[in-house]
């Protein structure tokens, strides 16, 4: 999911959208202020949020971090939430500070390290860290090792258990297990098959 669609329920606009949009004055309407200026050049109060947004959606080193919410006071642009590395923060900064209408960028809100849902196996920075860390601890109960065939995904801190599962009794260890795994905020069951 791409950070207009996380942040604004937005689909990425079609290719004439802009991080910085030219206005037509042509019809005698007066443009809106940088800072205000949306993705098609109308007047949106939180456009400047959004081209960066857009921004980020359009750099592929950026495109994929899930932890960072885009917000904006003014013309500042308001980075809030967790990243892996100062290298990401400056990249972050950078791409935001090229949005025309963004005259600074406030990371008070930034810090580094890892979300507990993306912590891989030995600690690296993994996207389905969390999915893989449950599914270790499952084949770690030796009455769970056997089960039928499942999968284990992940959707932000939820884990998703999928597939055939041959008990209640089953599926309700499996639950319980996966909730105690570190980074974990919920478990959905509704694409298991019982039987």
């Amino acid at each position: 999911m791409g950070w207009l669609q996380r942040l604004f329920g937005m689909e990425k606009p079609p290719e004439q959208a802009a991080v910085s949009p030219a206005t037509d004055l042509a019809a005698g309407m007066s443009a809106p202020p940088p800072e205000r200026m949306g993705l098609n050049g109308e007047y949106d109060e939180s456009g400047l949020a959004k081209r960066v947004a857009l921004a980020y959606d359009q750099d592929p080193e950026l495109s994929r971090i899930p932890s960072v919410d885009v917000l904006q006071t003014g013309t500042t642009v308001v980075l809030r939430g967790m990243v892996p590395s100062q290298a990401i923060i400056d990249k972050l900064v950078s791409v935001a500070s090229g949005v025309t209408g963004a005259q600074s960028v406030d990371t008070s809100g930034m810090s580094i390290g890892i979300p507990a849902e993306r912590v891989g196996l030995n600690g690296e920075y993994d996207e389905s860290g969390l999915a893989k860390r449950v599914v270790q601890a499952l084949q770690a109960d030796a009455n769970l090792a056997s089960a039928a065939p499942f999968d284990i995904a992940q959707t932000g801190g939820t884990v998703v258990i999928r597939g055939r599962v041959p008990s209640q009794e089953i599926l309700d260890q499996m639950v319980a297990i996966a909730q105690g795994v570190s980074g974990a905020t919920g478990v959905r069951t509704d694409e298991v098959v019982i039987g």
